[in-house]
């Protein structure tokens, strides 16, 4: 099993959107319904994050045996109340065949590595409070729940998100 994170390019926009469609429908189910689940796309989002020149953003992808598995997004935090030292893992999924073998932790991991690298004394992330796999993920890797919780609504279904938070180095 070889294992490889590199930075995505544009080839890999139909596999990030195949894992981001399949992992949600796997993970998401108990949250939305499959009608709402299989209308939602993010592949504009994906593509102009994968576009990005600048230098405190960037998606990552986990290759296993040469196949995308996994892809993360990271960029300065989108919340009115973060400092320019406050980044944000704006995506982040896996494919449910490789749920468990180690995949989706390494990239957790290179993603908050990038994010240090990019400046970011600190990070946060989003998720739905009950997607309970990813939360215990986040929770293993050192991510803290920071009280922060705003409410989403997607296809007339309401539900509520909740703010994870790490510490990536000491402020100076």
């Amino acid at each position: 099993m070889a294992l490889r994170i590199r930075p995505a390019s544009m080839l890999d926009l139909p596999a990030m959107a195949a894992i981001k469609h399949d992992a949600g429908l796997a993970a998401w189910s108990h949250i939305l319904p499959p009608a709402i689940l299989e209308s939602l796309t993010f592949l504009d989002r994906w593509e102009a994050a994968v576009g990005r020149t600048d230098a405190r953003s960037g998606v990552l992808v986990t290759e296993l045996d040469g196949k995308v598995v996994a892809f993360a997004v990271t960029r300065p935090s989108g919340d009115a109340d973060a400092l320019s030292t406050t980044g944000e893992l704006d995506g982040f999924y896996a494919d449910p065949r490789v749920w468990g073998l180690g995949a989706g932790r390494a990239l957790l991991a290179e993603a908050a590595a990038a994010l240090l690298e990019a400046g970011f004394s600190e990070a946060t992330l989003w998720t739905a409070a009950q997607n309970h796999r990813p939360r215990r993920i986040y929770e293993i890797a050192g991510w803290r729940v920071d009280g922060a919780e705003r409410h989403r609504s997607f296809g007339g279904v309401e539900f509520t998100e909740v703010r994870y938070r790490i510490l990536l180095r000491d402020s100076p």
